[in-house]
């Protein structure tokens, strides 16, 4: 009887022959991803973490067989599986990487026909077209290759899960969170609030002292229909997350400077706005909250999705290939021009179409924010001017037509029938691409009007800052007493 031989199965073959870098390279991406949520201190959603683990598996053991029926040899096989999962899971990374050095944009700007993009995507699948052919060609048996990459792979990992150890968290947070104390008395007036965000909106001063542009026309119809105009108004924060993050929860947020696009912030402040503090006490006192904007808030679902808001989701799918080239597609199929259109023309007749409660109703309009659609008139741009986003001129003209659209929703707002609404409409932020330091400030400037019933404005001044809106509203018709914030 021949005896049965175990030597296939010694060290050697463990060392040179075990394939386990594909694995490793699943595991340090899912673990170096999950890492954003530690930062956030955030739970990981583990349905959403099983689920995307599953699929990325399953595509890994998919190509693996596909490839290793086409070259015939498993080692081989392993190798062009790890450069594919590589690319595939770490694509915004070695995207923004190329982007960063300047060499995706060069190539670009060398050529009219490769955009960054297209030219990153054609070097990746010539890298893996060469590969493979280079694989199914050489008489190399690689072992020490796979060894390598076993080896390697396994250090990767094992730094990632010692590092889960070190994480510092660096969340957003507020820096005084408020308690909002009972009314010592029944609130018999609860006039329905509209806060509309026009995103980017400079304030009057701005306008005017950047632009020499005076903005009267509006001025002129708010002042005319009872309006208070705040024409110094100011944002704290420049970027739309941390403005509305701290107007709604009327508080200051603590933050790193150096870190403000970092994911692990936009998940903070995702949390953070969605559990407002405004919200929930108007619905405490049995407001609806309508809403019109791109964050979730409370149970109530984001109304959009906006297109420079798309990296929010899923964290792990907003990594790989997949994740970005189907942000690209939502950016081009998302009609932002309609979607801002419809939001006007829903303000105009919503509170017909609801119920006899008190109505909250928060309106994100991505207006006269980039991209430029119209122009002054209402005429389309093409994309060029469109997607134009430094062009000071064609900014200055879809704000134009912005005040158009305003001025007809705030005149169907205010001849509704029945009890006069608060209505505040502000900037989120200025301007944001100056690049001179001395014109940084015009980014903190933001339009800023209000309309209270009865008309008394004795609580506002010229110079508002956004995060005392509702401290100021809350004081004024439900019985609070907040101070104002410098």
């Amino acid at each position: 009887m021949k005896r049965f031989e175990l030597k296939k199965y010694n060290l050697k073959y463990f060392k040179d022959e075990l394939i386990i870098h594909p694995l490793n390279i699943i595991l340090i991406f899912f673990i170096s991803t999950s890492s954003v949520n530690f930062i956030a201190d955030l739970p990981i959603d583990f349905r959403e973490t099983v689920i995307s683990f599953l699929i990325i598996s399953a595509f890994g053991i998919g190509v693996y067989f596909v490839v290793k029926w086409m070259i015939k040899d498993r080692i081989k096989s392993s190798l062009f599986l790890s450069v594919l999962l590589f690319i595939t899971l770490f694509f915004r990374d070695i995207y923004e990487l190329l982007a960063y050095t300047g060499i995706a944009k060069a190539v670009s700007n060398f050529s009219f026909i490769f955009g960054e993009l297209f030219f990153i995507i054609i070097t990746v699948i010539l890298v893996l077209a060469s590969l493979i052919i280079w694989l199914f060609r050489t008489r190399l048996k690689l072992l020490k290759l796979n060894s390598y990459l076993n080896f390697l792979t396994t250090i990767f990992l094992v730094i990632e899960i010692i590092g889960l150890g070190f994480i510092e968290v660096t969340k957003v947070e507020l820096k005084n969170k408020i308690d909002i104390k009972e009314p010592l008395e029944e609130i018999q007036k609860k006039p329905d609030i509209y806060f509309i965000i026009l995103d980017g909106y400079t304030g009057f001063s701005g306008l005017k002292k950047y632009w020499n542009f005076d903005n009267s026309e509006l001025q002129k119809f708010l002042k005319k229909n009872g309006f208070f105009i705040a024409e110094k108004g100011k944002t704290i924060y420049n970027v739309t997350n941390y403005s509305i993050a701290s107007t709604f929860n009327m508080a200051e947020l603590n933050f790193e400077a150096d870190n403000l696009y970092a994911k692990s912030n936009y998940l903070s402040l995702a949390n953070i706005i969605q559990k407002n503090i405004v919200v929930e006490y108007l619905s405490e006192i049995d407001y609806d909250f309508i809403n019109l904007s791109f964050f979730n808030i409370r149970d109530k679902k984001k109304f959009y999705q906006d297109i420079y808001f798309l990296k929010s989701g899923n964290i792990y799918q907003s990594r790989t290939i997949y994740g970005h080239l189907y942000e690209i597609q939502n950016e081009i199929n998302a009609d932002m021009a309609y979607i801002n259109l419809d939001i006007f023309k829903r303000l105009k007749t919503i509170r017909s179409a609801f119920n006899e409660k008190p109505k909250f109703i928060y309106a994100h309009i991505m207006m006269p924010h980039p991209p430029y659609y119209f122009d002054a008139e209402g005429n389309k741009n093409n994309s060029k001017v469109a997607n134009d986003s430094k062009n000071q001129m064609s900014y200055l003209e879809q704000l134009k037509y912005t005040n158009h659209l305003l001025t007809e929703t705030l005149k169907s707002i205010l001849n509704h029938n029945g009890n006069p609404p608060i209505i505040v409409v502000q900037g989120d932020h200025g301007f944001r691409h100056f690049k001179e330091k001395n014109k940084k400030d015009v980014e903190f400037s933001v339009l800023s009007c209000y309309y209270f019933p009865g008309k008394d404005y004795s609580l506002l001044t010229d110079s508002m800052k956004t995060i005392n809106t509702f401290r100021i509203i809350f004081n004024k018709y439900f019985n609070q007493d907040f101070q104002l914030l410098n």
